[in-house]
Order: C-alpha cells, then sequence, then structure tokens
C-alpha cells in the first residue's frame, strides 16, 4: 500500500515536507535498468551549503519502460535526458518515489538496450552529518569531504547506489580558483572555468561501487611521502596541520609493502592519499580507492607529541583501511548482506599487519579484543547474524556493528588457527585471483578458502549463518585405563536470557594437554573423545591460543599449566562469562582476577581492570566506598608508583600502564591524591606557558580525574580554554571532561552545553551522555533533560545520532531503566535507520545485568565485605 501525502512540488523534484511515502518500495532497485559507466561534474564551494552539477549514466535497459526508478535523496533534479542508442533523445520529467529514490517519467517508451541518461541537479552541502556531501571548519576556513558509504552517495547526486553496480567513474570538479581539489584518481587536466573558478578533471577510475567514490575540496595542506615503489603516497590536511601528519607518513609505506606482500598483488590503483576529515561521530576511517579518509584525532598530532594511543590507532586503522584497498574495493561484496566479508577480513588483516609493522607492540593479543567484543554482542537474543540479510534500511543501520567487525574477525582467525596461516593465505589469493576487479559472496570467499571441502564450508557457515555463541560443556572422564573428554555444546545465554531457538555449530575443536594436541569437527549436539595421555592428564587447555569462538566450561576444574598471555585472557573472559550464565559462582572469576592482579604484564593489567570495570553496575551506592577499596587493594600502590609524571626512562609498557591504571584508579577507586595531583596538574596548564603543556596521552585522564571534585573556577577555566583554543582534539578532551563534574551544580551546567550555540554538540554529547547515565544520582537527571530538549539537540546534531540515545543513557543494571527507556524511545526508534536494533540491545543489556545482579549480588557483597 502507498500512502500519499499533500506536499509542495516545484517545477522541479524538490519536496518541502518530511513525511516518505509509504515504506512500500523495495529497497532496491532491480534489474530494469543496469549502469555501466558515469560521468559526474559537480560545481563545488565550501563556503557555501549547496551544490550543483551534472550526471552521465552510461545505462544498459533489460525491456521498455516509460518510467524508471534511481537514488536521489534531497536533491532539487531539473532537467532529465535520456539518449536511446538508436532515435532521437527523450526529455522527462522527475517525480518523488520515496526519501531515497525518484521516478523518471517519460512521455514514451524507451526502448531496451544502450542508453544515455543525463541529469541536472542541485542539493546541499551539510553542516551537521559527516555523510554525503558535507562541510567542516576549521581554523576558519571551511572544507567539503564526502563519506559515501553506506547510501550516501545519493545525497550528493542522482545515481543507481548499490554495491553490486561496479562501474568506471569520470569525475569533473569545478571549485574556487583558491581551493584544492581531491579525488580517487589524479588531476589529468585543470583549466580556468570563468572569474573565481577552475576545473579539474580527474583520470577515469577502474570498476568501483559508489559508495567507494570521494572527493574533498578545501584549503588544505600536503604532505609528501616517501613513494612506496612507484606509488605516490600523500598526505591531506587542513591548512598549517600537514607536519602533524610525520607520523602517519613514516609508518604508511611499511603496511603498503607488507599488504602486497600478503596478497600477492601489487597496491590495485594510481595513488593513496590518506586526508583527514576534522570530525567525525560513527565512524574512524573510510577505505575510499585511493583516497582513504581519517578522523583528525587518529592521525594528526605535532611531531614528537604523538600518544602512545594515536600511535597505535593510527597504525591498525590504516592497515585495515588499506587493506581494503585489495578486500573491498578491488574484490568488493555484492550487496550489503556481505558487508562483514569487506569489514571482518579488513579487521583480521588490519591486526595482522599491524603485528608485523610493530613487533614491539605485542598485537597479537588484539584477537582477543576483537573475540571479547563480539561475544558481549552476540551473547543477546537480539544478536543477528554475521551474514544477515539486508532487505530494509533499517536492516543496513546495524550492519556496522561489533558482529559484522569483531566476530567475523575472530571467525576467520579461528579457521587460520585450524587451516594454518599458509593454507589460508592460499584461499585469500584465489579469492583474489577469481573475482579481480568484481564482485563476489560470502559464499565465493568460502570456496576459495576451501577450495574442495565441503566440510570446511558447512562448518564456515555455521557460524556465520546463525547468531550465538556455542558454549562447551567438557567433562574429563580417567577410568579403566582411558581418558576420554565428553564433550556437549549448546547456545551460551546468559541469566535472563529469552528463549532462544536452539542452535548447532560444527567447532574446530582443538584441545591441548600434557601428551599433545587434540584436533577434532565437533559437528553434534555431544560426543566423547578419547584423548592420547596414558594417565588423567594434569592440565587440560579447551583452547590453545585462546582462538576458539566458543566458551569452555571444564569440569572437573584442573591445574592450568602454562598459559600463554592470550590463553590467560580467553580464559578470563570465559570466567566472567560463565559467571553471568550462571555456571560458575562469582567468587570463583574474583579469585581468579585476584590471583592474575599480582602478574606483572600489561596485557593481563588490562584484562582484569576491564573485568572489574564490568562489575562496575553491579555495586550499589552503599557498596561503593567497599568497591573503591577492591580497586585499591589490586591496583592502588602501582598507580601511586607510576604517577601522573611521565618519567624520561618509561619503558612503552610503564607509559601505557600509567594511561590505563591512574584514571580508573582517581574514578573507580576513589583516590582522593590522585584526584588532587590531577587537578593541580590542570590548574597549572590552565594558567600556565606552554612549558606546563600537558602529556598528550594523559591529557583527557588527567582533565576527567580533575574533574570529579571540581570547583566552579575549575569548570570556568576548562570551559574558557575550550572556547579558545584552535587544537581541535584539545578542545574535545577539554569538552568531554566537563560531563565529569559531580557536583550537581556543575552537572547541570554540563547539560547545558549541549544547547550552548557556541560548541559543537557532537564534540561532548556522547561522552556526556554516558557519564551521567552511569551515575545512580545523576541517570534520571539526563534522561529527563534529553527528552525536555530532544528537538532542540537534534537540531544540532546529526540526523541519525538521536537513535543511539538509548545506548547513551541506557548505561545502568536495572529492569526499571530498561522499562523507562523503552517508554521513551520505543515509538521513536521506528525514526532511524539504527534505532531499533540499538534500543533493542540496550534494554536486553539492561535486563541481562539486573538479571547477574540479582543472582551474584550477594556473593559481590559478601566478597566486598570481607576485604581488609
Amino acid at each position: 500500500m502507498k500512502r500519499l501525502i499533500a506536499c509542495s512540488l516545484s517545477a522541479a523534484l524538490f519536496f518541502t515536507c518530511n513525511l516518505a511515502t509509504s515504506a512500500t518500495l523495495p529497497m532496491r532497485l532491480g534489474d530494469a535498468a543496469r549502469p555501466l559507466a558515469y560521468a559526474v561534474d559537480l560545481r563545488v564551494d565550501p563556503d557555501r551549503s549547496r551544490h550543483s552539477g551534472s550526471v552521465t549514466i552510461e545505462l544498459e535497459l533489460k525491456a521498455p519502460l516509460q518510467r524508471l526508478r534511481l537514488h536521489a535523496k534531497q536533491l532539487r533534479i531539473s532537467t532529465v535526458s535520456l539518449q536511446p542508442e538508436q532515435g532521437a533523445a527523450l526529455k522527462g520529467r522527475a517525480a518523488k518515489a520515496d526519501d531515497d529514490s525518484a521516478y523518471l517519467h517519460f512521455n514514451k517508451p524507451v526502448p531496451a538496450g544502450r542508453a544515455r541518461l543525463t541529469l541536472a541537479f542541485e542539493g546541499q552541502i551539510s553542516d551537521k552529518d559527516v555523510f554525503g556531501l558535507f562541510r567542516q571548519r576549521e581554523g576558519g576556513r571551511w572544507y567539503a569531504f564526502t563519506q559515501l558509504e553506506d547510501v550516501g552517495a545519493r545525497r550528493a547526486f542522482p545515481l543507481f547506489d548499490e554495491p553490486g553496480w561496479k562501474v568506471p567513474w569520470t569525475l569533473a570538479l569545478t571549485v574556487p580558483s583558491g581551493q584544492q581539489a581531491f579525488a580517487n584518481m589524479p588531476v589529468l587536466r585543470e583549466s580556468p572555468a570563468g572569474a573565481g573558478w577552475k576545473r579539474l578533471e580527474f583520470k577515469p577510475s577502474p570498476p568501483m561501487p559508489s559508495y567507494l567514490l570521494a572527493f574533498a575540496v578545501g584549503p588544505f595542506d600536503v604532505l609528501q611521502g616517501v613513494p612506496t615503489g612507484t606509488l605516490p603516497l600523500r598526505y591531506l590536511t587542513p591548512l598549517g596541520k600537514a607536519q602533524d601528519a610525520t607520523f602517519a607518513a613514516a609508518v604508511t609505506p611499511a603496511i603498503v609493502e607488507r599488504l602486497q606482500a600478503y596478497f600477492g598483488l601489487p597496491y590495485p590503483y594510481d595513488k593513496l592519499d590518506s586526508l583527514v576529515i576534522p570530525l567525525t561521530d560513527w565512524f574512524s576511517a573510510m577505505e575510499n580507492a585511493g583516497l582513504i579518509t581519517y578522523a583528525s584525532r587518529i592521525m594528526l598530532a605535532r611531531p614528537g607529541e604523538e600518544s602512545r594511543t594515536l600511535q597505535r590507532d593510527y597504525v591498525s586503522t590504516a592497515a585495515h583501511e588499506i587493506a581494503h584497498q585489495w578486500f573491498g574495493n578491488y574484490v568488493t561484496m555484492g550487496w550489503w548482506s556481505d558487508l562483514w566479508l569487506n569489514e571482518s577480513f579488513a579487521s583480521w588483516m588490519g591486526d595482522k599487519i599491524t603485528a608485523e609493522v610493530r613487533p614491539d607492540w605485542r598485537w597479537e593479543v588484539s584477537g582477543q579484543h576483537a573475540r571479547r567484543s563480539a561475544m558481549l554482542g552476540d551473547r543477546l537474543a537480539s544478536a543477528r547474524r554475521v551474514r544477515q540479510p539486508v532487505d530494509t534500511p533499517q536492516d543496513l543501520g546495524t550492519a556496522f556493528d561489533e558482529i559484522t567487525y569483531s566476530k567475523g574477525q575472530a571467525v576467520l582467525a579461528m579457521f587460520e588457527g585450524w587451516l594454518g596461516p599458509d593454507r589460508m593465505q592460499a584461499g585469500v589469493r584465489r579469492y583474489m585471483a577469481r573475482h579481480a576487479w568484481g564482485s563476489a559472496s560470502g559464499d565465493d570467499f568460502m570456496a576459495a578458502l576451501a577450495d574442495g571441502d565441503q566440510e570446511l564450508v558447512r562448518a564456515f557457515s555455521s557460524f556465520i549463518d546463525q547468531p550465538g555463541i556455542p558454549k562447551l560443556n567438557l567433562r574429563l572422564l580417567c577410568e579403566s585405563g582411558s581418558v576420554r573428554l565428553q564433550v556437549e555444546q549448546s547456545r551460551y545465554r546468559p541469566l535472563g536470557t529469552p528463549d532462544t531457538a536452539p542452535a548447532l555449530w560444527q567447532v574446530p575443536l582443538v584441545l591441548r594437554t600434557p601428551a599433545g594436541t587434540t584436533r577434532h569437527w565437533l559437528k553434534t549436539a555431544s560426543t566423547t573423545l578419547t584423548l592420547p595421555d596414558r594417565d588423567c592428564p594434569a592440565w587440560l587447555q579447551p583452547n590453545p591460543g585462546g582462538q576458539g569462538y566458543y566458551r569452555a566450561h571444564l569440569t572437573p576444574e584442573l591445574p592450568r599449566g602454562e598459559l600463554s598471555i592470550n590463553e590467560w585472557l580467553a580464559l578470563l573472559d570465559d570466567q566472567m562469562a560463565l559467571a553471568q550464565s550462571g555456571d560458575v559462582p562469582l567468587n570463583q572469576v574474583l579469585a581468579l582476577a585476584t590471583e592474575l592482579a599480582r602478574d606483572p604484564r600489561r596485557e593481563i593489567a588490562e584484562a582484569v581492570t576491564r573485568l572489574l570495570v564490568e562489575l562496575r553496575p553491579l555495586v550499589q551506592p552503599q557498596q561503593q566506598a567497599a568497591f573503591a577499596r577492591l580497586w585499591q587493594q589490586r591496583y592502588g600502590a602501582l598507580a601511586r608508583e607510576l604517577g601522573w609524571a611521565v618519567q624520561a626512562g618509561d619503558s612503552e609498557d610503564r607509559r601505557l600502564l600509567r594511561e590505563l591504571l591512574l584514571p580508573l584508579l582517581a574514578d573507580l577507586g576513589r583516590d582522593i591524591a590522585l584526584r588532587a595531583q590531577a587537578r593541580e596538574r590542570v590548574k597549572a596548564w590552565l594558567a600556565g606557558p606552554q612549558a606546563t603543556e600537558l602529556d598528550p596521552g594523559l591529557r583527557g585522564a588527567l582533565l576527567q580525574s580533575a574533574a570529579i571534585e571540581g570547583d566552579a573556577a575549575l569548570f570556568d577555566a576548562m570551559l574558557k580554554r575550550a572556547l579558545q583554543t584552535p587544537q581541535r582534539q584539545v578542545r574535545e578532551d577539554l569538552l568531554q571532561a566537563l560531563g565529569w563534574f559531580e557536583s550537581p551544580v556543575l552537572a547541570e551546567r554540563a547539560r547545558g552545553l549541549m544547547l550552548d550555540p557556541r560548541l559543537d554538540i557532537r564534540e561532548l554529547a556522547p561522552e556526556l551522555l554516558r557519564r551521567q547515565s552511569r551515575q545512580a544520582s545523576s541517570a534520571p537527571v539526563i534522561r529527563a533533560f534529553v527528552m525536555k530538549h530532544a528537538e532542540a539537540m537534534r537540531k544540532r546534531m546529526p540526523s541519525q545520532a538521536p537513535a543511539y540515545w538509548p545506548e547513551q543513557l541506557g548505561q545502568g543494571c536495572s529492569a526499571a531503566e530498561a522499562d523507562d527507556l523503552q517508554r521513551l524511545f520505543g515509538s521513536r526508534a521506528n525514526a532511524y535507520a539504527a534505532g531499533p536494533g540499538t534500543l533493542a540491545k540496550a534494554l536486553e543489556r539492561l535486563r541481562l545485568c539486573a538479571a547477574f545482579r540479582e543472582a551474584q549480588g550477594a556473593a559481590l557483597d559478601a566478597y566486598l565485605q570481607f576485604l581488609p
């Protein structure tokens, strides 16, 4: 059914109402027309909020037609002309089909076969969204950028905006004479285009989907990098910031070289530009072919002042995005249901390359971070599949999540462990060779990886085509001179989980005992394995290397033997998850955490602190002091010994431990001394000369720790500096710290800043909402504030930002809070692509936390009471 809404319609296509026609039109356009090539000609001035241009599309029409649907969003289409291969050109008119598409009507049927469609149009350059064609002001100057994944291209020009249509693109930009312009391909020619304008024509591209097209216009600085072979590398920054990309320029060539070696293929495009976007919201970087974009916070820092976090963020992100140039760009998914194929592979490959480029970082543990992130989402009854059908905007809106990225990465790592690195690499190269410059599916990838091994295909499919985590109950049986292991699998379900459908996986199970390694395809709900040991083993490792994507529950509990860091991390994470499902008592997990808190390795300290942070929502107000003592007993002495002052001889691990532990001890450990020291350092920085500059790696932590017990004078001084500083990252650190003031009066002032026209709400709102939602005293107040001022906040935010309010405001641990969020947002979620999925996950997490607290709260209380 189609619902008709009366709207004003000008002579061209431009609707002034916001209501869409009924969402009965399919998301996909169908096969009536197939694009073969594009020529896009745009006029863009970053100082203006509108752009104009024309697009010429070479088409193949399947059958005669008189009406053609294509994608166009918030565009005014003024001219429609179609030239068939035979006969005279036909004029047409445009009319709105739905919020994302338009119909082109022709007075008489257009014959089947080749045709050339030309459209003239104009549209909006957004000031709020970091999506489509948008602009941002940096240093008092405007810059224009694109972010076209997933469906942003239709906001820039009319087209057939689906990833499976992979065709050549020819782009021309007319821009102000004093501006620079960059795109996927090198400039072919530049010419004057009237007073104050110039025209840049770019070399035609190889076949690309629309979401990979990219360009930027503005007064950019360019840092020329060291080429990799014949490949030119450039780093494009806002004016005056070129030298701040020095670290990126130093490390990028090694990333490219290692990726070329892995794929056995040269980099597929003519150039590699790395372009800085001052502010992003829902993404950190984008793999546009030949023109990768990065958020400024992970690429720019003054030479010598790059924090350890920035270095790690840049290398791992660049490795991910540059890996996409082969896997995702050179070979592209056919439809969004295989988005996981792009993103999980790039995450897996990016971590592999990061470990090679910087072996001193011990990056191999990143696989455990991905496994943990994936399982936090995959434990939910509302979790979706890795390969999830995408039939609606809401399906696509929830696709960019931990399931697509982290679960896919963890599953790839598990199968690489089973196959071995060489066989995995051979499968990847086979896939690239079979689908060069084309589109492919997950089935194509699995076929290339398996190379005829259908058992492998079935096993892989069992992990990507159903949601959930396998839980393996392992029981060791030592009797009658034999050693056997009874294995039962089921879907892992935390306490409070609603009923879920039964599930069965084909698990590549690897076990290690003193007698050696046992490998077994677990295909049934239960089985009994014979182990190679002659005697009952002293220990059994149910997940060597921590590579298995399953929760292992071993009975009886055995001594653990020698474990690697990855095995310790997997064990600790599994134990906490098993406490959340009621399989082990919480005391057992806390005892393990106590044991590991004595381990000097940084990665172990990070894992233990993550576990303690995960306990925070369970802690009642009357338990806060005891919980703080727990933090002090585990890490207080080390935090105070490290101190806020960075020492010249500090090792990398020591610096990272300081950045990890001190803010946690100041906050959750209620360390009065650390808070006071942070305030003194921040006050000196706010009042003093440049010599008192805060260490970039600690600046955010210092500001937040200082703010907790800060007074109005400190609040005013931080706000004043935020309004004055030209350094975006410094401003963001200051604004986000303002949400940490616990004084009710100052907390209210911080909330009011989200409505302050002097500030960009994107720089402070997400952190402020999460922080105040975590505090029992301020959680109901911040929810009430958002609902009271929702319309004013929406007007200042990116159009999809309110979709994430349920997650940002749902940081507590009660069913009552879930009910409150349902009441506040249940009727509003469908207004946003990511709304229904985000709300469902937020509600379920709150209810699971409440069930866990009810089941294990007494054990936590007893544990805290007996702390010395």
